[in-house]
Protein backbone atom coordinates (compact mmCIF):
# COMPACT_ATOMS: atom_id res chain seq x y z
CA UNK A 1 0.00 0.00 0.00
CA UNK A 2 1.60 3.29 -1.11
CA UNK A 3 1.77 6.45 1.01
CA UNK A 4 -1.31 8.10 -0.52
CA UNK A 5 -3.50 5.00 -0.09
CA UNK A 6 -2.22 4.54 3.45
CA UNK A 7 -3.19 8.12 4.31
CA UNK A 8 -6.63 7.77 2.69
CA UNK A 9 -7.29 4.54 4.57
CA UNK A 10 -6.14 6.03 7.86
CA UNK A 11 -8.29 9.11 7.35
CA UNK A 12 -11.36 6.94 6.77
CA UNK A 13 -10.62 4.72 9.78
CA UNK A 14 -9.92 7.77 11.96
CA UNK A 15 -13.19 9.38 10.95
CA UNK A 16 -15.10 6.28 12.01
CA UNK A 17 -13.15 6.04 15.27
CA UNK A 18 -13.89 9.69 15.99
CA UNK A 19 -17.60 9.11 15.49
CA UNK A 20 -17.48 6.22 17.94
CA UNK A 21 -15.61 8.33 20.49
CA UNK A 22 -18.28 11.02 20.18
CA UNK A 23 -21.01 8.47 20.87
CA UNK A 24 -19.13 7.25 23.95
CA UNK A 25 -18.58 10.77 25.25
CA UNK A 26 -22.19 11.86 24.67
CA UNK A 27 -23.43 8.67 26.34
CA UNK A 28 -21.37 9.49 29.42
CA UNK A 29 -22.97 12.95 29.59
CA UNK A 30 -26.41 11.38 29.22
CA UNK A 31 -25.76 8.85 32.00
CA UNK A 32 -24.43 11.59 34.24
CA UNK A 33 -27.66 13.54 33.77
CA UNK A 34 -29.70 10.48 34.71
CA UNK A 35 -27.61 9.66 37.78
CA UNK A 36 -25.91 12.97 38.49
CA UNK A 37 -26.12 12.64 42.26
CA UNK A 38 -24.29 9.32 42.41
CA UNK A 39 -20.56 9.80 43.18
CA UNK A 40 -19.68 6.48 41.54
CA UNK A 41 -21.42 7.53 38.31
CA UNK A 42 -19.57 10.84 38.28
CA UNK A 43 -16.28 9.02 38.80
CA UNK A 44 -16.78 6.56 35.95
CA UNK A 45 -18.14 9.22 33.58
CA UNK A 46 -15.00 11.25 34.22
CA UNK A 47 -12.86 8.17 33.53
CA UNK A 48 -14.71 7.63 30.25
CA UNK A 49 -14.25 11.24 29.14
CA UNK A 50 -10.55 11.19 30.04
CA UNK A 51 -10.17 8.03 27.98
CA UNK A 52 -11.94 9.64 25.03
CA UNK A 53 -9.63 12.67 25.23
CA UNK A 54 -6.53 10.44 25.31
CA UNK A 55 -7.78 8.30 22.41
CA UNK A 56 -8.56 11.42 20.34
CA UNK A 57 -5.06 12.81 20.99
CA UNK A 58 -3.40 9.54 19.98
CA UNK A 59 -5.53 9.37 16.83
CA UNK A 60 -4.55 12.89 15.81
CA UNK A 61 -0.87 12.05 16.33
CA UNK A 62 -1.22 8.94 14.15
CA UNK A 63 -2.86 10.92 11.35
CA UNK A 64 -0.25 13.68 11.51
CA UNK A 65 2.70 11.28 11.49
CA UNK A 66 1.30 9.11 8.71
CA UNK A 67 0.39 12.11 6.58
CA UNK A 68 3.85 13.60 7.03
CA UNK A 69 5.58 10.32 6.22
CA UNK A 70 3.45 9.74 3.11
CA UNK A 71 3.97 13.25 1.87
CA UNK A 72 7.73 13.18 2.34
CA UNK A 73 8.04 9.84 0.59
CA UNK A 74 6.10 11.02 -2.48
CA UNK A 75 6.97 14.73 -2.64
CA UNK A 76 10.04 15.37 -0.54
CA UNK A 77 8.39 18.52 0.82
CA UNK A 78 6.85 19.68 4.07
CA UNK A 79 3.30 18.32 4.52
CA UNK A 80 0.30 20.58 4.06
CA UNK A 81 -2.03 20.86 7.07
CA UNK A 82 -4.92 18.38 7.08
CA UNK A 83 -8.36 18.58 8.62
CA UNK A 84 -9.11 16.54 11.73
CA UNK A 85 -12.14 14.18 11.75
CA UNK A 86 -13.88 16.62 14.10
CA UNK A 87 -12.92 20.05 12.86
CA UNK A 88 -13.46 23.48 14.33
CA UNK A 89 -14.66 26.00 11.76
CA UNK A 90 -13.31 29.50 11.55
CA UNK A 91 -16.42 30.56 13.45
CA UNK A 92 -15.41 28.38 16.42
CA UNK A 93 -18.04 25.65 15.97
CA UNK A 94 -17.27 21.97 15.55
CA UNK A 95 -18.44 19.99 12.54
CA UNK A 96 -18.68 16.22 12.80
CA UNK A 97 -17.41 14.33 9.74
CA UNK A 98 -16.09 17.57 8.16
CA UNK A 99 -14.74 15.83 5.06
CA UNK A 100 -17.92 13.87 4.40
CA UNK A 101 -19.15 13.93 0.79
CA UNK A 102 -22.71 14.99 1.62
CA UNK A 103 -24.40 18.18 2.76
CA UNK A 104 -23.98 20.04 6.06
CA UNK A 105 -26.95 19.58 8.43
CA UNK A 106 -27.61 21.67 11.55
CA UNK A 107 -29.40 19.70 14.30
CA UNK A 108 -31.13 21.86 16.92
CA UNK A 109 -32.32 19.86 19.94
CA UNK A 110 -31.94 20.15 23.71
CA UNK A 111 -32.05 16.37 24.20
CA UNK A 112 -28.42 15.25 24.06
CA UNK A 113 -29.25 11.61 23.45
CA UNK A 114 -31.52 12.43 20.49
CA UNK A 115 -28.88 14.74 19.05
CA UNK A 116 -26.16 12.13 19.48
CA UNK A 117 -28.13 9.41 17.71
CA UNK A 118 -29.26 11.68 14.86
CA UNK A 119 -25.68 12.86 14.37
CA UNK A 120 -24.40 9.31 14.27
CA UNK A 121 -27.03 8.22 11.73
CA UNK A 122 -26.28 11.16 9.45
CA UNK A 123 -22.48 11.03 9.67
CA UNK A 124 -22.53 7.29 8.96
CA UNK A 125 -24.31 8.16 5.70
CA UNK A 126 -21.69 10.73 4.75
CA UNK A 127 -23.39 13.92 5.92
CA UNK A 128 -21.50 16.63 7.78
CA UNK A 129 -23.25 17.65 11.00
CA UNK A 130 -23.18 20.59 13.38
CA UNK A 131 -25.34 20.72 16.52
CA UNK A 132 -26.97 23.32 18.75
CA UNK A 133 -28.63 22.75 22.13
CA UNK A 134 -31.06 25.69 21.98
CA UNK A 135 -32.46 28.30 19.65
CA UNK A 136 -30.01 31.04 20.55
CA UNK A 137 -27.01 28.85 19.80
CA UNK A 138 -28.65 27.69 16.56
CA UNK A 139 -29.12 31.28 15.40
CA UNK A 140 -25.54 32.15 16.29
CA UNK A 141 -24.29 29.21 14.24
CA UNK A 142 -26.57 29.95 11.31
CA UNK A 143 -25.55 33.62 11.15
CA UNK A 144 -21.92 32.59 10.72
CA UNK A 145 -22.34 29.48 8.57
CA UNK A 146 -25.44 30.34 6.57
CA UNK A 147 -23.75 29.82 3.22
CA UNK A 148 -22.60 26.34 4.22
CA UNK A 149 -25.64 24.91 6.02
CA UNK A 150 -27.96 23.03 3.66
CA UNK A 151 -30.64 21.85 6.10
CA UNK A 152 -31.83 22.55 9.65
CA UNK A 153 -33.50 19.80 11.72
CA UNK A 154 -35.34 21.76 14.40
CA UNK A 155 -36.89 20.50 17.64
CA UNK A 156 -40.12 22.23 18.66
CA UNK A 157 -40.06 22.08 22.45
CA UNK A 158 -36.92 23.78 23.77
CA UNK A 159 -36.01 26.22 26.53
CA UNK A 160 -35.67 29.97 25.83
CA UNK A 161 -37.18 29.79 22.33
CA UNK A 162 -39.56 27.20 20.91
CA UNK A 163 -39.29 25.82 17.39
CA UNK A 164 -41.69 28.32 15.82
CA UNK A 165 -39.72 31.26 17.22
CA UNK A 166 -36.42 29.86 15.98
CA UNK A 167 -38.00 29.19 12.58
CA UNK A 168 -39.17 32.79 12.36
CA UNK A 169 -35.70 34.12 13.16
CA UNK A 170 -34.07 31.76 10.66
CA UNK A 171 -36.41 32.97 7.93
CA UNK A 172 -35.48 36.55 8.71
CA UNK A 173 -31.86 35.60 8.10
CA UNK A 174 -32.71 33.59 4.99
CA UNK A 175 -36.27 33.41 3.61
CA UNK A 176 -35.33 30.25 1.68
CA UNK A 177 -33.86 28.37 4.65
CA UNK A 178 -34.65 24.63 4.50
CA UNK A 179 -36.07 23.53 7.86
CA UNK A 180 -37.56 20.21 8.96
CA UNK A 181 -39.39 20.20 12.30
CA UNK A 182 -38.79 17.27 14.63
CA UNK A 183 -40.87 16.84 17.76
CA UNK A 184 -42.96 14.50 19.87
CA UNK A 185 -45.48 17.25 20.56
CA UNK A 186 -46.39 20.23 18.44
CA UNK A 187 -49.33 22.61 18.58
CA UNK A 188 -51.21 21.93 15.35
CA UNK A 189 -51.97 25.60 14.71
CA UNK A 190 -48.28 26.48 14.94
CA UNK A 191 -47.34 23.54 12.75
CA UNK A 192 -49.83 24.61 10.06
CA UNK A 193 -48.54 28.17 10.26
CA UNK A 194 -44.93 27.01 9.88
CA UNK A 195 -45.86 24.86 6.89
CA UNK A 196 -47.58 27.85 5.29
CA UNK A 197 -44.39 29.87 5.76
CA UNK A 198 -42.12 27.38 4.09
CA UNK A 199 -41.41 24.59 6.59
CA UNK A 200 -40.09 21.72 4.50
CA UNK A 201 -41.33 18.80 6.54
CA UNK A 202 -42.13 17.24 9.89
CA UNK A 203 -40.58 14.19 11.56
CA UNK A 204 -42.58 13.01 14.60
CA UNK A 205 -40.52 11.70 17.51
CA UNK A 206 -39.44 9.07 18.17
CA UNK A 207 -38.31 8.55 14.60
CA UNK A 208 -36.48 5.65 13.03
CA UNK A 209 -33.15 5.83 11.24
CA UNK A 210 -34.93 5.14 7.95
CA UNK A 211 -37.48 7.93 8.45
CA UNK A 212 -34.78 10.43 9.32
CA UNK A 213 -32.64 9.58 6.31
CA UNK A 214 -35.59 9.55 3.91
CA UNK A 215 -36.87 12.93 5.11
CA UNK A 216 -33.43 14.52 5.00
CA UNK A 217 -32.64 13.25 1.51
CA UNK A 218 -36.09 14.15 0.18
CA UNK A 219 -35.91 17.74 1.42
CA UNK A 220 -32.35 18.28 0.22
CA UNK A 221 -33.13 16.92 -3.25
CA UNK A 222 -36.28 19.05 -3.51
CA UNK A 223 -34.38 22.15 -2.43
CA UNK A 224 -31.66 21.56 -5.01
CA UNK A 225 -34.25 21.07 -7.78
CA UNK A 226 -36.01 24.33 -6.89
CA UNK A 227 -32.78 26.34 -6.85
CA UNK A 228 -31.72 25.03 -10.25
Amino acid sequence: MDGRHTTDWLKSATNELNNLLQVIEESSHFLQKLHGGDPATLKYCEIIRNGVDRASAVTRQMVDRTSESAFHSSQGKAPAPRSSPLSATGAGFQIANPEGPRELVLIVDDEDFVTMLAQRVLTDEGYRVITARDGLQALEIYKKLQQEIDLVILDFTMPIMDGSEVFTELRMLNPLVAVVLSSGFTEQDKLRWMLSKGLRGFIPKPYTQQKLLLQVRSVLDATKTERH
